[in-house]
């Protein structure tokens, strides 16, 4: 049930998956992710959205089919460029140890020999991004849910990843920082970083992102502009629900 497809598969500009396959996530996929966009990976539960992030940043490894960035195959690349390029947020971030916010976040330069003052710039950015500048001192462990979340991610934009993915970035945020946080994927994606979300709020992809990709057991569903990738039809297909959009776009609410 491929609805509309939003580009060819074109793996030399991008950050592609060629027919990827893991048994029981994810089924013959293939699809060019694009700089400079927000694209939202969306599906039911168990639909292979983690796994298909997982493989895109080279942390699961396909049983068969590749996985490229700009035409290379991820594999290929020094553990330190890959490092560079994909800044990656699992779903349930955790930390080793209970660093301060400022050292944790400074963990996402690791990757990079720029130096001290380009590093601290760098935290800077990232803590400013995220409204974490008073909480620089503190310890995670003193951290809220929202708070560890956002710290937590504060380590990756700090990296400066030419690709930035995130499973389900804004699921323990209040609505104002989850408001502000798509903000700053909106400008990151401006600036030509690829931004890839996991998102179960269909809503949010609907008004937040350039395209919209959804699983269905595994297998690619949809792909396309969110009003294609998530239109009624494919709503009621994928997730059984009879359901409506209301509002403009970019101000669109689900009715059920």
């Amino acid at each position: 049930m491929m609805d509309n497809p939003i580009t060819s598969l074109d793996t030399n500009g991008g950050l592609s998956i060629v027919n990827g396959c893991v048994t029981g996530r994810i089924s013959g996929i293939s699809l060019t992710l694009n700089p400079g966009e927000v694209t939202t990976i969306c599906g039911p539960n168990g639909a292979g959205k983690s796994s298909l992030l997982a493989c895109l940043a080279g942390l699961l490894t396909p049983e068969s089919g590749n996985i490229l960035l700009d035409g290379v195959p991820l594999a290929a690349m020094p553990l330190h460029e890959r490092a560079q390029a994909i800044g990656y947020l699992p779903q349930q971030g955790e930390a080793a140890w209970d660093l301060a916010v400022e050292t944790l976040a400074g963990l996402g330069r690791l990757p990079w020999r720029t130096g001290a003052e380009a590093d601290k710039a760098a935290i800077n950015t990232a803590l400013t991004a995220l409204d974490l500048k008073d909480f620089r001192e503190r310890p995670i462990s003193k951290l809220s849910g929202g708070e560890r979340a956002r710290a937590l991610l504060a380590r990756v934009l700090a990296g400066e990843p030419r690709w930035l993915l995130a499973d389900e970035p804004l699921a323990n945020l209040d609505l104002a920082h989850q408001l502000a946080l798509l903000v700053q994927f909106r400008r990151l994606a401006a600036n030509g970083v690829g931004v890839v979300l996991v998102l179960h709020d269909l809503a949010q992809a609907m008004n937040h992102a350039d395209r919209v990709v959804v699983l269905d057991g595994g297998h690619l569903a949809a792909d396309g502009l969110p009003s294609q990738a998530l239109n009624e039809r494919v709503i009621e297909q994928v997730w059984k629900v009879k359901a409506h959009w209301l509002g403009e776009p970019g101000k669109q609410a689900l009715l059920t």
